[in-house]
Parts: C-alpha cells; structure tokens; sequence
C-alpha cells in the first residue's frame, strides 16, 4: 500500500482535498486541464500578485457556515481572513421589476458567520495554502486514460505523461472526465439553462453608488419566461451579476470552461440590450453595461450517483453531485466533501481505504441528495407556463422559505459542521 494521490482538477474542491489529504499524512499532487494554474502558482512563489486570466474569472462565492467551519477545521483561516469580503446575510428573491420580495435570512449572530470572496481570491488563496504545505500542482494535463489494478492506479494524459498512484480524486467538475472514464454508466449531466457570469463596478466615477444592489443578494426572476438575474456586491467597488436562462437549449460556446468572451464591450452593450428588452431593473442594465469580465456559464445538473468511488477512485464536489446553483451550496459541499474525505482516510489509512470510501459515501451522499433536492426544486418554482401557475408557485416558496426559517431547517444546512458527521459515523475518531 501507499499513499501517493493524484487530485485531477486544481479548482476549489480538488485543492481544499489536496490539502485535507497532505494534513493526514498523504501525498497529494494536483492535476489540471488549464496551463494557468501553473501561473497562478508562479507568482505566489514570487510573491507577486495573480493577475492571470484564472484568477480572474467567474464572480463571486458565498462560503455560508458550514464552508467556513472546514476552512477553520483545515488551519486555512488566516489565509481568508484579509480576502474576504461582506457575507451575504440574506437572499431576496424577487420578480424581475423587483416586487413581491421573499427574504431568506442566511446569517444569525450566534452562529459561524459567512464570508463573500471573489472566485479568483479563492483560487490564489487555495493554491498559496498548498504551495505553502509542498503540494505539488501541475498544468496543461488533460486526462486521457485511467487503468486501475488491485496495487495501484495508472493515469495517462493526453500530452503522453502518466503518473502511478496510490488513490484517484476526481474533482474535475459537472463534466468530469474521471467519472466518464471510470462510471461509464453513469449518465452525462444535462444542460438546464445557460447564461452569464459577469463583474462589474458598483461606483459611479465620481465615487457615487450605482445603486441597483440594494438588496445583497438578490435574485430577479421572471417565472413566466424561465429567467433569472443574481445581484450580490462584493468587496467596496464591485458587484457580481449572473444572468440566466433555464431551459434546455444548446450550451453556450465557451460555457463549460467558463472562458471570457474577448471583445468585452461588444458583448456589454449586446447582454445589456438583451437585459432591457427582457424588462430589467434599469440599475442591472446599466451595470452590465459597464461590465469589466463576461463569461459565458453553462449550467449543469446531473443525476444523483449511486456512490461516489470505485475501486481506488473516488469523486468529489461537483464531479459527483453538481446541480443547478440555486441554493447557494455548490462550493459548501465540496469543501464539506474534501474535510470528510481526509480525516476517514487520516482515520482508516491507506490500508483500509475501501472503508473509508464506504463511509465517506454514507456521510456526503445523503446530505448533497438533500441540498441538490432543495436546489432542484427552487429551479421548478421559477419555471411556469401562466401566470396562476406564477402566484401559487410564489406563495408556495414564501411558504415554504416562512416554515423553514421558523423550525430552524435551513441551519442544518447553513451552520453544519462536518466533523459533527465523522464522529457520528466513526466513533472514537481522532481528529487532526
């Protein structure tokens, strides 16, 4: 036995992994498709700052409770502390001219406080965490092959390197290409909508506010047309807007890579025509209007997995349960995913790594059924064919938000700490 592991995808949850898995005494090495990350990595070894396209895609993560407990559980938290920004402490969900407003608070002064972090923050945060711990992170490897035996696991990649490990993590993404190698039989995820991811300043040029995110965050939903707007500010000058369309047409080019659309003001004034002609808040137009990176956003669910490994290979985040981004967990049950996964190896060892395995599966696959459920289902809500179907499906989330705020429901989610899980699961662990 060993514990050489390659962790095929360098994103949030394939590095939070890598970094659970170094602490127990394991030998992570990240892998990943894109070149940049070795950039990224290169100006943190000369303390430079990342200016690289990686590290500025996408808008922003909300890390809620339960991603911070893991963060702090992990020793990661003075690499947050100065790259955060101010936590979402309520979700406001609201029709597209911004009426009929349903508050979902996410924050309660007792609890683990959220935080708002720009995703190439994230991303420069991660990977300076595992550069400081020796992981070693290389770029510009597509995956070709995967051939596991009873001793170890053979990686190939398109560019003719292999790597022989001891354990597989695939945290490549919805469209992974670890669990299309090794689950063939699980089906591909599905395309329920298609958008933009973009950033935007928030302040006019003589320091005044723009004013349309009054509400951090909110949503705008237009039921009847299958379309919604997220608006979250992040940090004092920028906000993130997220435009989408949920149907089931064809993804966007670009879309799954999350890649910048290169004539940035082209593609402004073309997305905030298209927003105006929707009926937009005139503050979101104009945002979009100013927009400062677009990135077309595919959005993904796939079925719920029977488990989550085979053999020696074992999938995390959205590898393994991505769904549509509507309940705000996606990140929060990847982080969730790496903390378990390493302290039930830290516990059970390379020696008994099939029952780690066995219950990581019995921890995480129960609760990501859970907030895919919810996610799945405030997709359905913001999805009708006339306008009775609009009101009762309004009332019916109101009702439900109202019932779930007051029985506390929402903070078996929000506030969860994993390790509440391990310990359940495995009795008498110790815990690093």
């Amino acid at each position: 036995m060993g514990k050489r592991v390659a962790v095929i995808g360098a994103g949030p949850a394939g590095a939070i992994t890598a970094i659970a898995l170094k602490r127990q005494g394991f030998e992570p090495t990240l892998y990943d498709k894109v070149t940049v990350v070795e950039d990224v990595l290169a100006a943190i070894k000369r303390d430079e700052s990342v200016s690289v396209a990686f590290s500025q895609d996408g808008g922003g993560f909300s890390i809620s409770g339960n991603g911070v407990k893991v963060i702090k559980h992990l020793g990661l938290w003075d690499y947050f502390a100065e790259n955060h920004n101010d936590p979402i402490l309520e979700l406001n969900l609201m029709l597209f001219d911004g009426s009929d407003r349903i508050t979902r608070n996410t924050h309660k002064a007792e609890k683990e406080q959220s935080i708002h972090i720009m995703r190439g923050k994230l991303q420069t945060v991660l990977m300076k965490a595992a550069h400081d711990m020796g992981i070693n992170v290389y770029g510009g490897k597509k995956l070709q092959s995967v051939t596991q035996t009873t001793e170890d696991v053979t990686l190939e990649f398109v560019d003719g390197t292999v790597a022989v490990v001891d354990f597989v993590v695939g945290a490549d993404g919805i469209n992974s290409k670890v669990r299309r190698l090794v689950f063939p039989e699980v089906p591909s995820a599905v395309v329920r909508g298609t958008g933009y991811a973009t950033v935007c300043d928030v302040v006019n040029p003589d320091g005044t506010d723009i004013g349309f995110f009054n509400h951090h965050a909110g949503i705008y939903s237009d039921p009847l047309n299958h379309r919604f707007i997220f608006t979250s500010r992040v940090g004092k000058t920028e906000g993130d807007v997220k435009i989408y369309l949920l149907d089931k047409s064809q993804p966007l080019e670009g879309g799954d890579d999350w890649r910048p659309v290169t004539d940035l003001p082209k593609e402004a004034e073309k997305l905030g025509d298209l927003l105006q002609s929707w009926g937009a808040v005139p503050g979101v137009v104009e945002g979009i209007r100013r927009a400062k990176r677009i990135n077309p956003v595919n959005l993904y669910d796939l079925a719920d997995m029977p488990t989550f490994y085979k053999g020696r290979v074992v999938l995390v985040g959205d590898a393994a349960h991505g769904t549509v981004p509507l309940y705000g967990q996606g990140l929060n049950q990847a982080l969730e995913d790496g903390g378990v996964l390493g302290d039930l190896m830290g516990h059970f060892q390379d020696t008994e790594y099939t029952k780690a395995f066995e219950v990581y599966d019995q921890i995480r696959i129960p609760r990501t059924r859970m907030t895919s459920a919810v996610a799945r289902q405030t997709m359905s809500r913001m999805m009708v064919s006339s306008y009775p179907q609009q009101v009762i499906a309004r009332f019916m989330m109101r009702t439900v938000i109202n019932i779930k705020e007051f029985l506390g429901k929402d903070d078996e989610v929000l506030f969860h700490d994993f390790r509440d899980d391990v310990r359940a699961a495995v009795p008498g662990i110790q815990l690093k």
